[in-house]
């Protein structure tokens, strides 16, 4: 899912750039699809990405297509959309733990051990 959400964005940071209408109808499936995985993922957890991404899917809603007209607007909804999902992307990766460097304990005591002395 990680990288079809990648894919999803590239296709939006491609849709500014002035295509034919069969690139946008399928730039529609692919995010309405992308948004829809995501509501699901995202019921319980998340209201941010919940909320948003439930936007994007009637946005982008290929059966009911909202028509904007301009341009204009389009772009600024693709790369809105493109970087949102890039970021969301960037919040399933897993943040690495940094290790505490370990301390030396200097007052340490040896305790002696039975099974080292040598009975006579």
């Amino acid at each position: 899912m990680k990288y079809l959400i990648i894919i999803a964005s590239l296709c939006c940071f491609i849709g500014i750039i002035d295509l034919p209408i069969g690139y946008y109808t399928f730039l529609r499936i692919i995010v309405s699809f992308m948004a829809f995985v995501i509501i699901l993922n995202e019921f319980r957890s998340r209201r941010f990405w919940f909320i948003t991404f439930i936007l994007i899917f009637i946005l982008f809603n290929p059966i009911v297509p909202i028509y904007l007209y301009l341009k204009p607007f389009w772009i600024i909804i693709d790369c809105i959309v493109g970087l949102l999902l890039l970021y969301y992307f960037y919040t399933l990766i897993p943040k690495k733990k940094t290790k505490e460097p370990e301390t030396i304990d200097i007052n340490h005591i040896e305790i002696p051990r039975t099974r080292d002395r040598i009975i006579k």
